[in-house]
């Protein structure tokens, strides 16, 4: 059972960096493609500002967009979140720290991507990190409950059989 949570969390973890990184366009004239200039021009572009959208919340297709974003930023690190809760028994300050350097992770590696190619293939965002960090603290939260419930399932289940024999 637990070769088979294993190999799942996985295909997860493959799926993740499939979504995340990949494809990665590379320019044909690359690495002559890269300068200064267009080095400090992705990182501008990086937004490290918390919760600021307001480029996107004056249209109100924009705001859809962002809706989902939100949505799938968070998704997309809940399984992670309930695998943490699965193979580890964190406090919530070090789930909480977990949580921050995994959406950190994800949101670096994009940035390490986009100056060593180039190219602006992917947006840098600080409340992706947030979303991504929501996420992971939703899984484990997630975790908790299910555990939970079947604790009391298999405790009222024992209580049903010993009832039984007697």
């Amino acid at each position: 059972m637990a070769l088979c949570g294993i190999i799942m969390f996985g295909f997860y973890i493959i799926a993740v960096i499939g979504v995340i990184f990949f494809p990665v366009a590379i320019p044909f004239n690359w690495p002559n493609n890269l300068s200064w200039q267009e080095t400090i021009y992705n990182l501008t572009r990086t937004n490290l500002s918390p919760l600021y959208f307001l480029g996107f919340t004056n249209h109100p297709l924009r705001m859809t967009w962002l809706l989902w974003d939100f949505g799938l930023n968070a998704m997309l690190t809940i399984p992670f979140g309930f695998g943490f809760g699965y193979y580890r028994r964190p406090g919530w300050l070090k789930l909480v720290f977990s949580a921050l350097l995994t959406g950190l992770t994800l949101e670096g590696v994009q940035q390490i991507i986009i100056l060593v190619t180039g190219t602006l293939y992917r947006t840098v965002d600080i409340n992706d990190v947030i979303l991504n960090a929501l996420g992971v603290i939703i899984g484990f939260a997630i975790f908790l409950i299910i555990k939970s419930a079947f604790n009391k399932l298999k405790k009222n289940k024992s209580y049903q059989t010993v009832e039984k024999q007697d």
